[in-house]
């Protein structure tokens, strides 16, 4: 098996570099390969049209963009007062003291606080909902016939 054949064989597997890849189109372009691969031309010689069009026929690694160092201090500092912020923001509002009072009632659309009232309102709501013991026998024990 030449180079070429052990080539297309990672190159199917997905395990070639981009290094062998360019070797393998530049084999299918300009080398005489053996017939049996002759299938394989059209394929590579479209990816070397598509790869030289692109620019990307001798560098094969994309260029890396440059961070300017004052850019990353500025990152820095930026997220450290916004971090600031917030933290001093969610102080704030953990710290406030809800002058409202927390127990209220709504009747008929209108918020009452006053304890005695929201009190009264929440034992008739009890009531409502509470069994007696002769009903809860009946629930849980129902008369055989």
């Amino acid at each position: 098996m030449d180079k070429t054949e052990e080539l297309l064989e990672k190159y199917f597997d997905g395990r070639t570099t981009c290094a062998e890849e360019h070797d393998l189109r530049q084999a299918f372009t300009q080398g005489n390969i053996p017939e049996h691969l002759e299938v394989y031309r059209p394929l590579f010689a479209g990816l070397d049209k598509v790869s030289t069009r692109q620019g990307h026929a001798k560098d094969l690694t994309p260029p890396r963009r440059k961070i300017a160092p004052h850019s990353s201090r500025f990152r820095h500092w930026a997220g450290s007062i916004a971090a600031g912020l917030a933290l001093c923001l969610v102080l704030a509002r953990l710290l406030t003291v809800n002058e409202e009072s927390e127990n209220y009632v709504i009747i008929d659309g209108k918020r009452y606080t006053e304890p005695t009232l929201v009190q009264a309102k929440a034992r008739e709501a009890l009531d409502n909902v509470s069994y007696t013991d002769e009903e809860l026998n009946l629930l849980l024990f129902p008369l055989q016939p």
